[in-house]
Parts: C-alpha cells; sequence; structure tokens
C-alpha cells in the first residue's frame, strides 16, 4: 500500500553546500528507486538546535514529501541510520483527505 509521507532530516552544519545537495540527491534517488514519487522539497536551511547533537549545534534542515510504498520505508530509515552526515531525521506518514 502506498502512503504519503514527510520525512524532515539534520544534516551536520559542517557540510559544503555540494555535499549538502549531493546528499539530498541520494536520498531523492533512494525513494526513486524503491517505487516512490518525489512531490516537493523545503530547504530550511542552517538553524540552531533545541540541544546538541553529536557536539553540534546547528544542523541544516531538509524537509522532503513523497509517496512510497509502506513495507519500502525500512529501508529509508536503514539510509539514515547509516549515514554519518545525518544527525537526525524522521519519517512522518501524512494523513490524506478523501
Amino acid at each position: 500500500m502506498t502512503g504519503k509521507y514527510e520525512s524532515m532530516i539534520i544534516l551536520a552544519p559542517n557540510l559544503s553546500n555540494e555535499d549538502i545537495e549531493a546528499e539530498n540527491t541520494k536520498i531523492l534517488d533512494l525513494i526513486d528507486k524503491q517505487g516512490g514519487s518525489h512531490i516537493r522539497t523545503d530547504t530550511w536551511g542552517k538553524k540552531n538546535l533545541a540541544y546538541e547533537i553529536n557536539k553540534f549545534r546547528e544542523g541544516y534542515y531538509i524537509i522532503n514529501y513523497f509517496t512510497l510504498d509502506t513495507l519500502k520505508i525500512n529501508e529509508l530509515n536503514r539510509h539514515y541510520r547509516i549515514t554519518e552526515k545525518i544527525i537526525r531525521h524522521n519519517v512522518i506518514k501524512l494523513e490524506v483527505e478523501e
């Protein structure tokens, strides 16, 4: 069953703009390879964190909206967990109005 999702990632603040774009492209490619489709990306830029994470006080926020088979979300979460550039992440299933 395909669902509509929102995923926020916080990247390490010491990355270059090219590294940030490359990491988001990897994520969007992974979604595409899993049979999903990208809806849009909101880039919030560098923001202060509410608390220190991995010795960082700032992070670069990116939010992706996409559709993906519910059973394939685990692969996306796995990518987030093993990527050192990503210091926090979440995936939220959005309610779809009928």
